[in-house]
């Protein structure tokens, strides 16, 4: 099999005139989308691009870049925080001649893909929500540490990798993972596209929708995955999901923060692979429902 390289991957579409960028590979009937965190630097391929060649083999995987993100242009966001970006890649899916997908959201990326299994329930088959925004902490100190380092990244004297590296610090528990390389691959992210780009961090400055009164309307299978190290989203977050979601099952990895799938990348990739084998059925069941 060629190797995967982000350049080899590299798809665009263009919706309402801006265009949108993800990787893909692998092929079936089974559809895997993931949506990345909203965190200076991110990208779909920063955040998936370790786990793509193994979830290819299981499933077509699509691997979005947010819009504003990566090599996705940025659009206006009305009506909340996720609903706009929810709206977009529903009707990506439409245009790529997708039915229905297993919508894989990390951190805001997660909140997005309640907010399609909500507006869009038709194009959603299932739901792994991995250190996702978009619940309630039950104990947690809001704003959290990593929440304060994302809203003061570019603020003061502004973005650097002395920033960037303390950030990705406190996102993983395992603390050799931070390599010069990635902290530089990170940083340069974070700083291209000048102005438009750090405007869209993190949608500054729009509301998020709550979200969390609405979780108990999510139809489809859901799988929650969480570090139980994480400083941005706690563990008691995955809680709430749990209890609030119908049909919902948790995974905690210990001694692992925020990115669970880089931190955990071969556990983390059998366990999608198996989420989507065990609830084949169901998803069926739940296709000729709607």
């Amino acid at each position: 099999m060629p190797e995967l390289t982000p350049e080899s991957t590299s798809r665009t579409l263009t919706i309402d005139g801006a265009r949108l960028h993800y990787h893909e590979a692998g092929t079936g009937p089974e559809v895997l989308l993931c949506i990345h965190g909203g965190a200076p630097g991110a990208s779909g391929w920063g955040n998936f691009g370790t786990n793509l060649a193994e979830l290819s083999q299981h499933a077509r995987v699509l691997v979005v870049d947010l819009p504003g993100y990566g090599g996705s242009d940025p659009i206006e966001l009305k009506g909340g925080k996720y609903a706009p970006y929810a709206d977009r890649f529903a009707t990506m899916l439409g245009e790529l001649g997708i039915e229905r997908a297993t919508v894989v959201g990390l951190a805001t990326g997660g909140a997005v893909a309640i907010a399609m299994a909500l507006r869009h329930p038709e194009r959603v088959s299932r739901l792994a929500l991995v250190s996702s925004a978009g619940g309630v902490p039950l104990f947690s100190t809001m704003p959290s540490e990593g929440q304060r380092a994302i809203r003061s990244y570019y603020a003061g004297s502004g973005p650097s990798r002395e920033k960037m590296r303390a950030y990705l610090e406190l996102m993983m528990f395992d603390k050799s993972l931070v390599t010069d390389e990635l902290v530089e691959e990170r940083y340069a992210e974070s700083v291209a596209g000048g102005e438009e780009r750090r405007a869209g961090a993190e949608s500054a400055g729009v509301p998020a929708e709550p979200l969390w009164t609405e979780l108990g309307k999510i139809a489809v299978p859901t799988l929650i995955v969480w570090g139980t190290e994480n400083k941005v989203q706690g563990y008691d977050n995955a809680l709430f999901l749990l209890k609030q979601i119908p049909d919902a099952q948790l995974h905690l990895f210990k001694k692992t923060g925020l990115w669970v799938p880089y931190e955990r990348g071969p556990q983390f990739n059998r366990l999608i692979a198996g989420f989507l084998a065990d609830t084949a059925g169901g998803a069926a069941a739940a296709k000729e429902a709607v």
